[in-house]
């Protein structure tokens, strides 16, 4: 731990929140080994079949509709696939904040029936306005603090976002074996993902399915009960008349997104995370500033004007780089959706929000980028400018580079 400048034993449960402390500190505690990591690890391990999910088209739908009504469009399809996973034991993991979701089967539970449920969700899907892809796979991961860890895990979550297309189901090896041999003759080999790995494609499966709808809605949503009532009881075109004061704000956001090195070890990589997040909330409030959420590689902060955001940022690229990591952060300004959430904490939704997650986990280029309705009264020193495509949306604005500090 001596390359950090940050002492773990700084951390508590309330600073870091992001994984079980007494994890990190255990670990770090002894002489690390494979069998020590195993026997801590014991606790959160848990086998069987991950449904991640990804909608398709998120930054165009909030370009053609209201923030309401996109959130409208963006829940249908998350109820569905809650709604039958559920009717077969499935569980939600974390908050199913902005496109995506995430349900746990346990080992008990066949694959098969899984992929069934699935496939009837995506037939009930098709009729709604924003299509699903998923990726579907079998495998032992890490349960902790609500999510789940692990090279499988983060394999197929990393499938679905990035390698499916609405309507389609994706699934591992370990998914086909188990599949009856209707559904398994179905699936056409992707052969573009040779380097993923074995993967299936299943797309517009239409013999009968053996499955169960289920009623069950209500997935862990970013927002507080009643935004959800007045979306299950509004039609779409009547959201467009209401502006909801009580969450809206015009605010300057900065998304921050913080690499961390693979790790050998899933409890270095708790490590990172946790001192990432304790040094990120430390400068936040130096900057007197308003942290929504961070996950340790992932922060949302919310300001008052540009300049201020910019400061922020700049001192959190410096900061990252002490710990030894890559920072990128992007700033916008709009009005953003503030909810309190039923168990603590508040999340956030908005176009400006959408823009800045994808200026600093999308766009390949570094430092600070300002998109063009942030304001700044002060003079930015070799700043240039940019015009970028992200999911068919043009954003424009300014790159403000941070170079390293010369070592005096």
């Amino acid at each position: 731990m001596g390359t950090h400048g940050i002492s773990l034993a700084d951390l508590t449960q309330d600073i870091a929140g992001v994984v079980p402390i007494d994890l990190v500190l255990s670990w770090n505690a002894q002489e690390k080994s494979a069998d020590q990591h195993a026997r801590l690890l014991e606790p959160y391990r848990v086998r069987g079949t991950i449904v991640a999910t990804d909608s398709a088209g998120l930054s165009q739908l909030t370009q053609r509709y209201s923030l309401p009504q996109a959130m409208k469009l963006v829940s249908e399809p998350k109820e569905v696939i809650h709604a039958y996973g559920k009717a077969v034991g499935g569980e939600a993991i974390g908050v199913w904040a902005a496109d995506n979701s995430e349900m746990f089967y346990a080992d008990a539970i066949d694959p098969a029936r899984v992929v069934t449920q699935m496939l009837a969700a995506q037939r009930k899907i098709k009729a709604l306005t924003v299509q699903v892809g998923m990726g579907i796979h079998t495998a032992g991961c890490y349960k902790v603090a609500g999510g789940l860890f692990g090279e499988d895990a983060s394999f197929i979550e990393h499938i679905a976002e990035e390698q499916t297309e609405g309507g389609e189901i994706v699934v591992s090896e370990t998914v086909l074996e188990r599949l009856p041999a209707g559904i398994r003759g179905a699936a056409r080999r992707r052969e573009d993902l040779k380097e993923h790995g074995a993967l299936w494609s299943l797309v517009d499966h239409e013999a009968p399915l053996a499955a169960v709808e289920g009623d069950d809605i209500g997935y862990p949503t970013p927002f507080d009960a009643e935004f959800w009532n007045a979306l299950q009881a509004t039609p779409l075109e009547g959201l467009s008349e209401l502006d909801f004061p009580q969450y809206l704000e015009t605010r300057t956001v900065a998304f921050v997104n913080v690499d961390h090195p693979p790790r050998a070890h899933l409890l270095d990589a708790f490590t990172d995370l946790s001192l990432i997040d304790l040094s990120l909330r430390r400068l936040v409030a130096s900057h007197r500033a308003d942290l929504v959420k961070s996950t340790g590689a992932l922060g949302i902060v919310l300001f008052d004007g540009g300049d201020e955001a910019v400061a922020f940022a700049r001192d959190l690229i410096e900061s990252s780089r002490r710990l030894g990591f890559d920072a990128r952060v992007g700033v916008t300004r709009g009005e953003v959706f503030l909810f309190p959430l039923s168990g603590g904490g508040r999340d956030i939704a908005g176009d400006p929000v959408n823009i800045a997650s994808k200026l600093s986990e999308d766009s390949g280029l570094d430092g600070i980028l300002v998109e063009s309705a942030v304001q700044l009264g002060r003079p930015a020193p070799h700043a240039a400018p940019f015009r970028l495509t992200l999911s068919r949306v043009e954003i424009t604005g300014r790159r403000i580079p941070v170079p390293p500090r010369r070592a005096r």
